[in-house]
Order: structure tokens, then sequence, then C-alpha cells
């Protein structure tokens, strides 16, 4: 997979979950650089060399990613959509709830994600 392709993968993921994704890719280049890569990667395609020259792309764009999570973070957004968002669900039966924020994913992906990041943090 291309570098970009790789990051859209990760681009409205939560900040914990980039941060993981960053970690996973440390641990497998450290062991693959002190040759501690159990002997099935090596009978794997592609090579753990290709797979380690990837990685470093990878780690660019993930770490792109961190350092605007983190700038967002430090903005925190303002609640008062999350806020409507919440007024207007209270209103709703827990079919429509549903229904309301699967509709929400589709017309405004980024919202909704900030949102259900915004609940999780706040429930």
């Amino acid at each position: 997979m291309d570098p970009k392709s790789y990051r859209k993968e990760f681009e409205v993921a939560s900040l914990d979950k980039i941060l993981q994704e960053r970690d996973r890719i440390i641990q497998f280049m450290q062991d693959f650089e002190n040759k501690r890569l159990p002997v099935k990667y090596y009978e794997r395609d592609p090579s753990p060399e290709v797979v380690y020259l990837t990685n470093i792309d990878y780690l660019k764009e993930i770490c792109d990613l961190i350092k605007i999570k983190m700038q967002k973070k430090e903005s925190k957004p303002k609640a008062g959509p999350f806020l409507a968002i919440e007024e207007v669900l209270s209103k709703f039966s827990e079919e429509k709830q549903k229904e309301f924020l699967e509709d929400l994913k589709i017309k405004d992906r980024q919202l909704y994600y900030e949102f259900m990041e915004w609940k999780m943090q706040n429930d």
C-alpha cells in the first residue's frame, strides 16, 4: 500500500490508535534491526527488508498525523456542536439514535468521529 493510502486509513482514528500504530511500526523495525524477527517473517512476501523500508514511509505519515492530532487536542474543540448532537439524540429512541449516527457518519465523517471521541471522553 502506498504511504498516502496508508495515511488515509488513520486520518479519522483516535490519537491513541495512531500512537499504537506508531509503536507497532517501531517495534517491528527494532526487531528487524536487531535480528529478532521470527523465521516465519522471512518466508513471507514481501520480505522483511521490503516491509522495513515501507515502514519508514509509514512512520513518517503516522508521525505527521500525531502532530496534527496533538495540535487539535491542544486547541480543544468547542463542545457546542457535540452538545447540540447530544440534545437531538436525547429526543430519539435508541433505534432512531443509531439511524441518526449512521447518517451523520455518512454525511460528515469527521464530525461523527470527533463526536464519538468527545462522547467517550465525557462519559
